[in-house]
């Protein structure tokens, strides 16, 4: 079943016009062995990451369309991921130093 969560807000610019939006939030469990199939033809394949690597995914590739990261991001805050994530940046770069 599908759980509201909220909503994020977003402003995106692009040169003379300004287009805003609202996304809505649900938190969805679903089975280990869920299979996603692609009725529309609008994606490519489906790929399985960890959620404790996602951050990562976000951080350091293109793969999501800006929309799509502002949602995985309040996921991540909401589930206590995203400040654990900086974090290990945060001591990474130190010990890098």
């Amino acid at each position: 079943m599908a759980i509201p969560v909220g909503a994020v807000s977003y402003e995106d610019i692009d040169g003379h016009t300004c287009k805003r939006d609202v996304l809505f939030c649900y938190d969805l469990l679903l089975p280990d062995d869920f299979q996603p199939k692609n009725t529309d033809g609008e994606l490519e394949s489906f790929m399985l990451v960890p959620v404790a690597q996602v951050a990562n995914v976000i951080h350091k590739t293109k793969h999501f369309k800006p929309n799509c990261v502002i949602v995985i991001i309040d996921f991540l805050f909401r589930h206590g991921l995203w400040f654990d994530y900086v974090i290990s940046l945060y001591v990474y770069s130190a010990v890098q130093s």
